[in-house]
């Protein structure tokens, strides 16, 4: 399983504090953090405001606003555009997955996987950033 490269700060988004313990340890495990959490996309969007993250996590499911929104007003802020995303889900409708792409998501995973497969994701967000243009 891969480390990451460089100590990276994580945001996350959900609700349940299940699920943001078990996303925190796999990071911590894999080299990212610190890790931070909020239960909802609007307390991201401050958080992202005042700090440098370098990477989010959200669940697609959160109010008041879904992901997709999210996505959508975090893209618009020039000064958040770029952070990287990635959505986790319970749900399997494959549907959601293209919503996540067109929503400008840069990995996707469904709930649950375990340590190697977000190091996987992880990579795949690290690789992409790489090979961007910008």
């Amino acid at each position: 399983m891969a480390k990451s490269d460089t100590n990276q700060s994580v945001l996350i988004i959900d609700p349940s504090g299940v699920i943001t313990r078990v996303l925190t340890v796999m990071l911590i495990e894999l080299g990212w953090g610190p890790v931070e959490t909020v239960p909802t996309p609007v307390e991201a969007l401050t958080q992202l405001r005042e700090k440098r993250f370098g990477l989010v996590l959200t669940d697609w499911a959160t109010e008041p606003m879904d992901a997709g929104e999210f996505m959508k007003s975090l893209r618009a802020d020039a000064a958040l555009a770029a952070i990287p995303v990635m959505i986790v889900t319970g749900n399997p409708d494959p549907t959601q997955y293209i919503l996540a792409n067109d929503a400008g998501a840069n990995a996707y995973a469904l709930v649950s996987f375990d340590v190697e497969t977000l190091a996987l994701k992880l990579d795949q967000i690290r690789l992409r950033k790489l090979l961007s243009p910008s």
